[in-house]
């Protein structure tokens, strides 16, 4: 059995190896398509090294003092976030506004009912992810007001849990020095400073469901000594929670739950004999996961008092704009505008949702016999409107205010250093996890505690990577690899330490 599961992490490990390889050459061809200056790129490229020396003197030296200080550290750099908002103001369009004005409407008691009836809901019916954003933010809404402010600072406070609970989950798991230079690394990601700061996107929210699913199953599965019976079937409910709740954000949890279902399966054949108490918690956690993510549809069109489109005629749009050759696979006016008009001319909903899936499938099918003959340069197209790093300045100059302010001003004439650093600072982070990634390929035949943290980040990698591929690509849309691309960087950077201090290779 062990031949089986050494082929299979190679084979994970090697099309992590190519993603990453993909991603790199991508990123890196949109970066020259920009044109930016030398100028922009030593600069971002000492601003990096900058930031990368902060880090790793930061977080050995905060490894070696009190929590106090990192409890410190992390709340000063939230600090930091603030003078940029005070300064930079934001005008929300796009999503970002119907995000903003269906939060305030239901803050202010109008149920989601009359906002259909209203036509403030439109499109979102297709997409009851999007309701479920806006539904977040009116819950902060009708505690803290309806200006944008209150969006901003919900985001912020999302960016200071996550890097918490990153700090926890790598510290738990491997050590508190690199919890600490791994949280700090996620907080210094530029693109995601920017869109994580001055933005009301859906992806803080979805970032910090799984960062807290990941905690909760972490105190459920390997309990601390001091944990009873009930207090892990209360982080097992909490994981089951926070699951729904990413997934609501962005329906793609049935990754998570095919690649820890895929770890659990190697675990069982190679050390099962000692986690049967686990097998059983995570049986439970997966069946009741996966039959609400069944149900999703159901609880969505609860939730609202009206009957959202099934699952099928959101990911049928995805499919066709995700072939549209025309937008290389981004938005497409032209099939959001087919699905207003099918709105608009049925006379009921349920009625509208039928015509829509028979339009969208035709666009598919039209579209696929389109990309056939240019799969290669299309794929790449994709890959490269999907991993690009300048969404974070591009969304905050689309939605920049016409206020009078100087930094308003002169937010344009930023761009070439925000958007070289950014590309400089995810280059540097994809290099790193596809050395770990070549690391684990000659690691695994070796009895290392590593190897399955490599495997998980690895196949996490893969799962959000193949799987947004072939729909609606967008920027921010690759946020959700942060994660398995830190994972993966974090075990690297681990495995360097034990060489660097000549420590034997065993099994933990």
């Amino acid at each position: 059995m062990k031949w089986y599961y050494k082929i299979f992490q190679t084979i994970i490990l090697t099309v992590a190896a190519g993603l990453l390889g993909w991603m790199i050459m991508a990123d890196w061809q949109i970066s020259l398509q920009l044109h930016l200056s030398i100028n922009a790129w030593m600069g971002a490229i000492l601003f990096v090294l900058f930031i990368g020396t902060t880090i790793g003197f930061g977080s050995w030296w905060l490894s070696r003092h009190q929590t106090s200080w990192l409890v410190a550290t992390l709340f000063g750099l939230t600090l930091l976030k603030f003078p940029l908002v005070i300064g930079l103001k934001i005008n929300p369009t796009s999503d970002f506004w119907n995000y903003h004005t269906l939060a305030v409407f239901s803050a202010q008691g109008l149920t989601w009912t009359q906002l259909l009836h209203q036509g403030t809901i439109g499109n979102y019916v297709v997409f009851p992810h999007a309701l479920n954003i806006a539904n977040g933010y009116s819950l902060a809404a009708a505690f803290g007001g309806s200006n944008f402010f209150v969006s901003q600072l919900i985001n912020i406070e999302c960016t200071l849990v996550d890097m918490v609970l990153i700090y926890w989950l790598v510290a738990r798991w491997l050590s508190r020095q690199l919890g600490i230079m791994t949280a700090l690394i996620f907080y210094w990601i530029p693109a995601y400073w920017l869109y994580g700061t001055l933005l009301n996107g859906g992806e803080p929210f979805f970032l910090t469901s799984i960062l807290l699913m990941m905690y909760a199953l972490t105190r459920a599965l390997v309990p601390l000594p001091t944990i009873t019976l009930t207090d892990r079937h209360l982080y097992l409910a909490l994981a089951i929670v926070a699951t729904i709740v990413a997934n609501m954000l962005r329906p793609i949890m049935a990754v998570w739950l095919i690649a820890l279902s895929l770890m659990a399966i190697i675990l069982l054949f190679t050390v099962g004999r000692h986690y049967r108490y686990q097998y059983r918690q995570l049986m439970i956690y997966g069946g009741v996961v996966l039959g609400l993510l069944f149900t999703a549809t159901n609880i969505d069109s609860w939730l609202y008092g009206f009957k959202v489109a099934p699952s099928r005629v959101e990911t049928l749009y995805s499919l066709a704009t995700g072939t549209d050759v025309k937008s290389r696979g981004t938005y497409s006016p032209t099939l959001q505008t087919t699905i207003s008009h099918e709105l608009r001319a049925a006379p009921t909903l349920t009625q509208a949702y039928p015509r829509i899936t028979r339009t969208m499938t035709t666009a598919l099918q039209t579209n696929l016999k389109q990309v056939q003959p240019q799969m290669g340069t299309f794929a790449n197209q994709k890959m490269q409107g999907f991993i690009r790093e300048d969404y974070g300045y591009d969304w905050s100059l689309y939605n920049l205010s016409n206020h009078s302010g100087l930094l308003n001003h002169s937010w344009f004439h930023l761009a070439p250093i925000l958007i070289t650093s950014a590309t400089v600072y995810w280059q540097i982070m994809l290099i790193i996890a596809l050395l770990s990634v070549l690391i684990g390929l000659g690691l695994q035949w070796h009895q290392h505690y590593l190897n399955r943290y490599l495997l998980m980040g690895a196949l996490l990698l893969d799962g959000f990577t193949l799987s947004a591929l072939p729909l609606e690509v967008q920027g921010r849309y690759h946020i959700i690899l942060y994660l398995p691309v830190l994972m993966l960087m974090t075990c690297g950077i681990a495995a360097m330490k034990l060489w660097c201090h000549n420590r034997p290779i065993k099994h933990n």
